[in-house]
């Protein structure tokens, strides 16, 4: 590939001895890569801002064996919010790791990139609600072929709309009569159920409308979060925090 430019968001960042930086970007056109930084933690670096964690800019990259070396990096937008808020900065924490553990490296997947910024100005934009991680959630899972089934019971495919049971084992619903295929199955009231499936169907707008009570906001975020850590085969470490957060308030 030599020398490209992609458009990317910083996952996570490491430091590299002195003043350097590795970098780990999701970019629309490569997918997830690494790449060093030279010189990114000085102050007076032109690279010091388009490497903050979250920045979404546009960079130029040149392939390396193992690691690429960045060398140019222009600011779209420095989510700088994301950084500065103890909330925010926990939920789009989340979202990029989420986005790092189920991304292969150096696979693009733009429809996955666009939802991933879009969640990330959701988080920026609004009140660091989190309906903005369960629709990046469902998006996620949607694009990458693991969406969880809503319409009717995965085992005997009848259409469900009300006494609902979610299964992580099974991908979707269970119904009254199949329930027992997961012990684990956790029980849906129709209006948890009519949420999932909204957000679902989302493109990311009109989230506020929805007035889930606290109650039901654990049970979704619980719901999701067993269905991806059993697609993916591992928990994300960062949603342990993120629930203490979400008790305390």
């Amino acid at each position: 590939m030599g020398l490209y430019k992609a458009e990317g968001v910083v996952l996570r960042t490491r430091n590299l001895g002195e003043a350097d930086k590795i970098v780990i970007l999701y970019t629309r056109e490569a997918g997830k890569v690494g790449a060093v930084a030279r010189g990114a933690r000085r102050v007076r670096s032109r690279l010091l801002g388009s490497t903050q964690l979250f920045a979404h800019g546009r960079y130029l990259l040149y392939e390396g064996k193992n690691l690429h070396t960045l060398s140019q990096g222009e600011l779209v937008r420095a989510f700088r919010r994301l950084r500065e808020d103890l909330t925010r900065m926990a939920y789009a924490s989340y979202l990029a790791e989420l986005t790092d553990v189920a991304i292969e490296e150096g696979e693009p997947h733009e429809a996955v990139f666009v939802a991933f910024v879009r969640a990330l100005a959701l988080l920026e934009d609004g009140d660091a609600d989190d309906l903005a991680l369960r629709w990046y959630e469902s998006r996620l899972m949607q694009e990458l072929g693991y969406g969880m089934r809503l319409d009717d019971c995965s085992v005997c495919e009848s259409a469900i709309e009300q006494d609902a049971w979610a299964s992580a084992e099974s991908g979707g619903l269970l119904c009254g009569r199949c329930r027992q295929a997961d012990a684990a199955a956790q029980r849906l009231s129709a209006g948890v159920l009519g949420m999932l499936r909204r957000i679902a169907a989302s493109d990311g707008t009109r989230l506020s409308v929805l007035r889930p009570n606290p109650a039901d906001r654990r049970l979704m975020a619980q719901v999701l979060r067993r269905h991806i850590d059993f697609r993916l085969g591992r928990r994300i470490k960062s949603a342990e925090f993120l629930a203490t957060l979400e008790s305390m308030s």
